[in-house]
C-alpha cells in the first residue's frame, strides 16, 4: 500500500509540479489487442515537454537547459530576475538538508544591484552541482523519473515520504 500511495502522489506532484516550469504534456495511448481481435491492453503515457527550458525538446533536461529551469522556477513573480526573497525561500528546498555552499545571495551578485540575472544564477547552479543532486544515475540528463523525485523531495520538506496538506499547498 505505501509503494502505491507513494507513486500515486509522486504522479500527482509530477503533474502539478510541472506547470510551473512551463510544461505541456504529450499523452501516448497505445492498444494492444490479441491475434482474434479479441481483448487487449491500452496503455496511456504522459511525458512532460518544458517548453523553454527543453531547447530540443527531447524530454529530457541537460546540464544546458537545466539552469533556466531552475531559473524560471526560483523567479516566483516573474519579473526575470531572483531576488533575496525568492532566493531565501528556494535554497533550503532544493539543495540537499545540511548543504550550505550555496552561500548567500550576496556572494551571488556580482554586479551589487540586489537581484541575480540569469548568468549570476547559472553560475550558482553550475558552482553548487545542483544539476548532479537531480541527475541521481549521473548520466548527463534528467529524465522524467529523475524529475518527478527531485520535485518530491523538493516539496517533502519533513523527510517522511508524503506530502501532508502544509507541503501539497506549498507547490507552485
Amino acid at each position: 500500500m505505501k509503494t502505491k500511495h507513494f507513486a500515486l502522489l509522486t504522479g500527482a506532484l509530477a503533474l502539478m509540479a510541472a506547470m510551473p516550469a512551463m510544461a505541456e504534456t504529450q499523452t501516448v495511448v497505445t492498444k494492444e489487442v490479441t491475434s482474434d481481435g479479441i481483448g487487449g491492453s491500452t496503455t496511456t503515457t504522459t511525458r512532460y515537454y518544458y517548453n523553454n527550458t527543453d531547447a530540443n525538446n527531447n524530454g529530457i533536461l541537460d546540464s544546458q537547459e537545466f539552469p533556466r529551469f531552475v531559473y524560471n522556477s526560483w523567479d516566483l513573480d516573474g519579473d526575470g530576475f531572483v531576488e533575496d526573497s525568492e532566493w531565501n525561500m528556494n535554497t533550503g528546498l532544493w539543495y540537499p538538508a545540511g548543504y550550505t555552499d550555496y552561500k548567500t545571495y550576496t556572494y551571488w551578485d556580482k554586479d551589487g544591484n540586489g537581484r541575480l540575472d540569469a548568468d549570476e544564477f547559472g553560475t550558482v547552479v553550475t558552482t553548487t552541482k545542483l544539476y548532479d543532486t537531480w541527475d541521481a544515475d549521473h548520466d548527463s540528463k534528467i529524465d522524467e523519473d529523475e524529475y518527478t523525485d527531485a520535485r518530491f523531495r523538493v516539496y517533502d520538506t519533513n523527510d517522511d515520504g508524503a506530502l501532508n496538506m502544509q507541503e501539497w499547498r506549498a507547490i507552485r
